[in-house]
């Protein structure tokens, strides 16, 4: 079971994991176990899945050749995204891999990268068809895996007070993002799980580089975030000085 957040920043792209596998027989779970990394790195691309271990297996194997031949170099988000699409969905159909789940494929992702042309951008794979929906306009932002239905409602309750809807910096990313895996690993238990894994994308000495993240400073933000709205205190409202009703002057008709 897996829970995705990814955030498209000013500065470059934030994504973020939690960091527990399932073993189960058929549908049935059997244990809980700290997963292999579910974010990867492919030259300045980050990669987060949700589904299958072995469709993420050969997900790696087409980003690995795409890396290779220069996809996320030279072709635009849209030209990149179909790319993956198209070699993933096309290796499943030619090994007539069987769907996992009756409403589509069960395996999905979110990518970071750079359009050659239009810097960063973060795109969804849906886990219905694999098709990339980009991440735009005021949908900066989003999350995926069995932890979703914990994590929007969080997601957006960060993206509206600590973001103020608009596209954060990496930097204040990481702490969002880091504080919503944190809050859906404590309401959904056994689910999702530690260790947090965080990512980033952003331009360091003129290059864009994609490199895993210390979570340390977002976790103490965190903490330190929530012990000053436990510690807030509304100010008690003063009473109202009641003015008296005037009274009529003489002759006034009253």
């Amino acid at each position: 079971m897996t829970v995705l957040v990814g955030v498209l920043c000013s500065d470059g792209v934030v994504i973020g994991a939690d960091g527990i596998a399932t073993s189960a027989m058929g549908s049935a779970p059997l244990m809980h176990m700290e997963a292999n990394p579910k974010i990867r790195i492919f030259g300045n691309a980050i990669i987060a899945t949700t589904g299958p271990v072995g469709y993420a297996q050969r997900l790696d194997h087409h980003l690995d050749l795409a890396e290779k031949g220069h996809v996320f170099k030279n072709l635009s988000a849209r030209e990149a995204t179909s790319n993956v699409s198209k070699r993933f969905i096309t290796e499943l159909q030619e090994s007539k891999a069987p769907s996992p789940l009756p409403e589509g494929v069960g395996f999905g992702g979110l990518l970071g990268a750079i359009d050659p042309k239009e810097g960063p951008y973060l795109a969804e794979f849906s886990t219905v068809n694999f098709q990339a929906e980009m991440k735009l306009g005021k949908t900066f932002f989003g999350s995926m895996g069995s932890g979703q239905v914990y994590a929007d409602p969080f997601l957006v309750f960060v993206a509206r007070v600590l973001w103020d809807n608009e596209m954060p910096t990496v930097e204040l990313g990481k702490s969002g993002v880091y504080w919503v895996l944190e809050h859906t690993i404590k309401v959904a238990p056994g689910k999702v799980g530690k260790p947090i894994q965080l990512a980033a994308l952003q331009k360091i000495n003129d290059a864009w580089i994609a490199r895993e993240q210390d979570v340390q400073e977002s976790a103490q933000y965190v903490e330190e975030l929530e012990d000053y709205i436990g510690a807030f205190e509304q100010p008690p409202i003063e009473e109202a000085i009641a003015e008296p009703v005037p009274k009529p002057e003489p002759g006034d008709g009253s």
